[in-house]
C-alpha cells in the first residue's frame, strides 16, 4: 500500500512547515514562478545538511562527493569533495572518510571500528557501468546505542563520587588496567603504616614497585638526606638488601684474606700461601699495594701479582703498578692496572679452597728505589650471611 497524504483539506489550510519554515504557495497565486522558486529555495536551504558527502554518479564507472562537515573520532573534518573518482568494474565497492578525513574505496567491506570512519556509499558495478548506488550514511546518524555503553546503570553523580580525588591525567584505561591487576605494582603501591615527626617523614613500611617487589622498610630524613633508604629482602635468596639513590646493594657483608711481604722486593716469589676460603662465595676484588713504588729508568719495570685458587688463576688481568706509577705508597684501588676478575669459575669458592699468589718483579732498566712492603688483598663476597 503506498504512503497516504493528510486529507485535502487540511494541505489546502497549510501556510508554513513549522519544523523547516518552508512557506506553501497560497492557492490561485499568480503569476506562479517567483514563488514557486521561493519555495525551491527554501526547501533547498532545509535539506542541505541531507545532501553533505552525498555520493552520486556521474559516468558509466565514475562517482563523485558533496562537500559536507562531519565529525569522526570527536574530531571536526571538513571535506571539500571530490569529482571523477573511479570505480572498479565488476566489483562491490565501499566509499567511507576515514579519521584524516580523506576519501577512502574499498572492495573488502567497510573497517571493523566504526568510530574511525563515516560510511558515505556502497557502489556495484558490471563490466562498464553503476548499477547500484546504495546510501551508506545513515549507519552514521542512524545508530543504536552500543551494549557496552547500554550496559551502564551508574548515575553522574555515582560516578563523580567514585572518581573523586582523583587527578585529571588519570585516564580510563589507567584505571582499568590498576582495577584488573595487569599492572599493580607498576602503577601504585599501599602503605601499611607511617607516622610524622616534626612534619618529617622519618619510617614507612611500604609494597614497593620496583625491579625486586616486596615489602620494604623505608627511612627518609629530608632534614638530613634528600633521598630515602629502603631496605627490603631479595625474593631470589632472602637476603636483605638496601637501595638508596636507585642502587641495589645486598647487605651479606664480606670476608677478605690478605697477605703481606715485608721489606724491599728484590726478585720474584711464586706459590705463596694466602689462606683457605673461610667461607663459600665468590671473589669479587684483588687489589695489590705498596709501602714503596719501584723505580727505574724502564717504566714497564714494576710489580705484578697473579692469585690461584686451587691452582686455577682466578683472575683475567692481574693486578700491578709499574714504575710510570708515583713514586711512594701506591695500590691499584688508585692507580697501576686493577684487576679484572674470572667470569669462568674460577672466581668461586667453597669453604676449604686454597689460594696461593705469585709476586713478579720485573726490572729490565736501571732500578733507582726499590719497591718495598707489598700487600694483597683479596675479597671474596659469602653467598649467605654466616
Amino acid at each position: 500500500m503506498t504512503e497516504r497524504y493528510p486529507q485535502d483539506a487540511a494541505l489546502l489550510a497549510l501556510d508554513a512547515d513549522p519544523h523547516t519554515g518552508v512557506e506553501y504557495i497560497p492557492t490561485g497565486t499568480t503569476p506562479y514562478v517567483l514563488p514557486f522558486r521561493r519555495l525551491v529555495q527554501r526547501t533547498l536551504l532545509a535539506a542541505a545538511r541531507s545532501n553533505d558527502l552525498r555520493v552520486y554518479a556521474e559516468a558509466d564507472l565514475f562517482v563523485g562527493v558533496r562537500p559536507g562537515r562531519c565529525l569522526i573520532d570527536n574530531t571536526p573534518v571538513d571535506y571539500p569533495g571530490a569529482a571523477a573518482v573511479a570505480i572498479e568494474p565488476s566489483q562491490t565497492t565501499d566509499l567511507y572518510l576515514d579519521a584524516a578525513g580523506t576519501l577512502q574505496l574499498s572492495t573488502a567491506g567497510l573497517p571493523a571500528q566504526r568510530s574511525q570512519f563515516i560510511p558515505l556509499a556502497r557502489i556495484t558495478t558490471d563490466a562498464s557501468a553503476i548499477t547500484a548506488l546504495v546510501d551508506l550514511r545513515g549507519e552514521a546518524f542512524l545508530a543504536s546505542t552500543p551494549a557496552s555503553i547500554d550496559g551502564l546503570n551508574a548515575t553522574p553523580d555515582e560516578i563523580n563520587q567514585a572518581l573523586d580525588g582523583i587527578g585529571p591525567t588519570v585516564s580510563a584505561i589507567t584505571l582499568n588496567l590498576l582495577t584488573n591487576g595487569s599492572y599493580l605494582q607498576d602503577l601504585h603501591y599501599h602503605e601499611r603504616f607511617a607516622w610524622n615527626s616534626d612534619t618529617t617523614e622519618t619510617l614507612t613500611l611500604l609494597n614497593i614497585a620496583a625491579a625486586s617487589p616486596g615489602i620494604a622498610l623505608r627511612f627518609h630524613l629530608p632534614n638530613a638526606r634528600a633521598l630515602p633508604t629502603d631496605l627490603a629482602l631479595d625474593p631470589d635468596t632472602g637476603f636483605l638488601t638496601q637501595t638508596h639513590d636507585a642502587t641495589t646493594y645486598p647487605l651479606v657483608g664480606v670476608t677478605p684474606l690478605t697477605a703481606a711481604l715485608e721489606g724491599p722486593i728484590t726478585a720474584s716469589s711464586t706459590d705463596r700461601l694466602l689462606g683457605p676460603a673461610p667461607v663459600a662465595g665468590t671473589i669479587t676484588a684483588v687489589v695489590l699495594s705498596l709501602a714503596t713504588n719501584l723505580q727505574s729508568s724502564n717504566s714497564a719495570d714494576g710489580i705484578a701479582a697473579t692469585v690461584y685458587r686451587n691452582g686455577d688463576p682466578v683472575c683475567s688481568t692481574d693486578p700491578s703498578l709499574n714504575a710510570s706509577s708515583e713514586a711512594g705508597f701506591v695500590s691499584t684501588q688508585s692507580t697501576g692496572t686493577p684487576a679484572v676478575v674470572q667470569t669462568n669459575g674460577n672466581q668461586t669458592v667453597q669453604r676449604g679452597d686454597v689460594l696461593t699468589f705469585d709476586l713478579t718483579r720485573t726490572a729490565n732498566g736501571s732500578v733507582t728505589t726499590q719497591a718495598n712492603h707489598a700487600a694483597l688483598a683479596v675479597i671474596i663476597r659469602p653467598d649467605a650471611p654466616e
